[in-house]
């Protein structure tokens, strides 16, 4: 039963009504009015956008540094402050060496990477950023042999470092010296690899879960490992001369030893005024 506007007739208010497909009034009875009678107009399903946060996992055996951020968008843009920040400052160590200004750094450093580029593309690069590990922590890929991580960080964080690393997006970065699939049987390999060498030197671990990590290798799997390489009489968490830092996520295990650094020192200031009270 149609209830009609009272003062108007019955056949104008039937006339007002917009005509639909096959001669029906919209929203009327029948099979197709209303909210279904649209459906399927837009021309099939919209594919979906694809966002920063994808994750890319580092192949086994690759090092670099995880750049962890408030947002996927900031780590990425993080990891790319680093690269920046690494391919013009991260020149080879060499004693008694001359400083050289920052402006002809910086000058040489683009000369180099334009060259770089032209010759090999992005895989010439000495670092390169390969994408999220996981939600908020992206991977800059060292890729040559010489660069070691822990070796590159020390010189850019924590107490004595040459010239703080500062970014507005990081908030912090960890180096990775060595990587593996998250397995029993990988992380043993990589243990050895990367741990065999501080033998004897006192130790304590940093153990970094990211989003989900936890379900792979654990905490106390992480500890056995180094207790039964670097000796449980060397545990020291005071006083250590080797920082045993694991980071894990869902497809990948990162492992370093850290020397003169704690995890503290892996803050990344936000400009170089709080980069100069942190050394301070």
């Amino acid at each position: 039963v149609l209830k009609l506007p009272l003062g108007r007739p019955f056949s104008q208010t039937f006339l007002q009504l917009p005509m639909g497909k096959g001669g029906k009034r919209k929203g009327s009875p029948g099979k197709g009015g209303g909210r279904g009678g649209g459906r399927g107009g837009g021309g099939g399903e919209k594919k979906k956008a694809r966002t920063s946060c994808e994750e890319q996992a580092p192949k086994e055996g690759e090092r670099g540094f995880l750049v962890q951020a408030s947002s996927c968008e900031d780590a990425l843009r993080g990891a790319k402050d680093l690269r920046l920040w690494l391919e013009v400052e991260a020149e080879p160590e060499a004693e008694n060496a001359v400083a050289i200004a920052s402006a002809t750094s910086i000058a040489s450093g683009l000369a180099a990477e334009l060259a770089e580029l032209k010759e090999g593309g992005a895989d010439s690069r000495r670092f390169l950023a390969v994408g999220m590990v996981c939600k908020q922590v992206a991977f800059l890929r060292a890729q040559d042999d010489e660069d070691v991580p822990t070796t590159l960080a020390r010189r850019f964080f924590g107490p004595k470092a040459e010239r703080p690393f500062v970014s507005r997006f990081a908030d912090r970065v960890l180096p990775v010296d060595g990587s593996s699939l998250p397995k029993a049987e990988n992380f043993a390999t990589l243990a050895r690899d990367v741990l065999e060498p501080h033998r004897g030197k006192p130790w304590r671990l940093v153990y970094e879960a990211f989003r989900g990590g936890w379900n792979t290798i654990s905490r106390d799997d992480a500890l056995k490992m180094c207790k039964d390489i670097l000796s449980e009489d060397n545990q020291s968490v005071s006083e250590p001369e080797v920082t045993v830092l694991c980071t894990v996520s869902p497809r990948f295990v990162g492992l370093s030893a850290m020397l003169a650094l704690d995890a503290e020192d892996l803050q990344v200031p936000f400009d170089s005024e709080g980069a100069t009270g942190a050394v301070e």
